[in-house]
């Protein structure tokens, strides 16, 4: 049977995800963040940050820890992305999901704001690359609204306190971090949680682009 659809046509759980997320219930801890998360019927990948939908894997998570931030994705074609970004921008209008204090839209991207949580919308239209084609894309982003854009500097002494003392959940997303110390590598490779070592060889060679490493 396919997911229940409110009546924007968006799937009840990106809709209760915004809901918590208004309500300032996400963004506090990365704990707090996996567990709105699989309370909306959000399934926890291999990689790390990676969630997706369990009644419609078309629409996937990707999240990060440092800080607690978040971005919804959904697979579809041009016009499908429109609609979707359409739908969203009725919804968070809307009041259905808190109340919302909405800036100036810039180009095609929409902000809105609810204390220290910031909610935008964005849709990048379809382009060409020489003969390829790049298609239109939705990005549905949930952070905090005092997180600088470029996010914060690696804090070595921080990795270290999160691979040592911190949760499992924390240890998975410390794990896809691509400026870890060596001795902080070593301790997510002894991991006990498979899923905390999984998620660091999933990372290997991100890691290596970075640091631009053969």
């Amino acid at each position: 049977m396919s997911e229940e659809l409110d009546p924007l046509r968006l799937p009840v759980g990106v809709v209760g995800l915004l809901q918590r997320a208004v309500q300032s219930e996400v963004l506090g801890s990365v704990e707090s963040m996996a567990l709105v998360l699989s309370e909306t019927g959000w399934a926890r990948g291999l990689r790390s940050g990676s969630w997706s939908y369990g009644a419609d894997p078309s629409w996937s998570v990707e999240s990060a820890g440092h800080p607690p931030a978040l971005s919804i994705f959904v697979r579809g074609n041009d016009g499908q992305q429109e609609r979707w970004t359409e739908s969203l921008h009725a919804l968070l209008n809307s009041g259905r999901v808190g109340p919302l204090r909405r800036t100036e839209p810039v180009w095609s991207w929409s902000r809105w704001f609810a204390g220290d949580v910031e909610i935008s919308v964005s849709l990048s239209p379809q382009s060409w690359h020489g003969a390829h084609r790049i298609p239109a894309m939705m990005q549905l982003a949930v952070e905090r609204a005092d997180a600088p854009p470029e996010g914060l500097a690696p804090d070595p002494q921080s990795a270290r306190c999160r691979a040592t003392e911190g949760s499992a959940i924390a240890r998975w997303y410390l794990a896809g971090e691509d400026n870890l110390p060596d001795d902080v590598l070593e301790l997510l490779a002894a991991d006990d949680d498979t899923s905390v070592v999984t998620a660091l060889q999933m990372n290997e060679e991100q890691r290596r682009i970075v640091h631009d490493e053969p």
